[in-house]
């Protein structure tokens, strides 16, 4: 079957586990999902707290996005006792880095293609970003190419699909979460430019199971606005 086929999925720890008692199951990845969407939540509980991360602005999102990973990946080896396969941390085959770079080529068209003929106006997130240092806008770009995928697809994704049987759902249920915050800190336009680098990247991962593909993909997509943040430093 494809890759929405149930046929692809195999028995795990957490189905064995539903079959007796299916509230542990789903108690197990209750946390480990709380912890993957730590970074929308816990920096509010912070803030209420009177604890900051050291960073201002966007780049206290490197902060929470590594301490949520460094979390989770815990949480997956000594709770749950699985390995970190199970999340699509596997190495990558050639097929998968092909899809990768046809995605690629398909999202930088279509930017071209938005930017030439549909060119958006300026929002206040992107210039957020872009009036950081150059260090802190590479490690925003790094950490979200890594981090991103584990907390965001890898784990709600293969977890979900594991206890519901339907892949499709896990889609269903994890997409919004995504975009939602993206739209909210961008403005709606984002839809429709970097959005499209959103979507590629799910189908990528629904197409591979592979997240360093998926990293790959998404540093690719995040990389130029290196560009007008060197611009914006270099013009004073």
């Amino acid at each position: 079957m494809n890759q929405f086929g149930r046929s692809n999925l195999r028995p795990s720890k957490i189905s064995a586990a539903a079959a007796n008692r299916p509230w542990l199951a789903w108690l197990v990845v209750f946390i480990g999902l709380a912890l993957s969407y730590s970074p929308l939540w816990l920096p509010r509980v912070c803030r209420g707290l009177g604890i900051t991360p050291g960073f201002e602005g966007p780049a206290n999102s490197i902060v929470w996005n590594v301490l949520a990973v460094s979390l989770l990946l815990g949480y997956v080896l000594l709770i749950e006792r699985r390995p970190v396969a199970s999340l699509g941390l596997r190495r990558p085959q050639g097929k998968d880095l092909e899809w990768a770079l046809y995605l690629f080529g398909f999202y930088m068209a279509w930017q071209w293609a938005v930017l030439t003929f549909w060119p958006p106006a300026e929002d206040s997130g992107t210039a957020s970003i872009t009036s950081l240092p150059v260090v802190a806008v590479a490690g925003m770009i790094v950490s979200a190419a890594v981090c991103e995928e584990i907390l965001y697809r890898g784990y709600p994704i293969e977890r979900l699909s594991e206890l519901t049987r339907r892949p499709w759902l896990a889609y269903v249920l994890t997409v919004p979460l995504f975009v939602a915050p993206h739209t909210v800190f961008f403005g709606p336009q984002w839809l429709w430019t970097s959005g499209i680098g959103t979507l590629a990247i799910y189908l990528l991962y629904a197409r591979t199971r592979n997240l360093p593909a998926c990293m790959l993909l998404h540093l690719g997509i995040n990389l130029p606005i290196l560009i007008p943040t060197v611009a914006h430093r270099l013009g004073g």
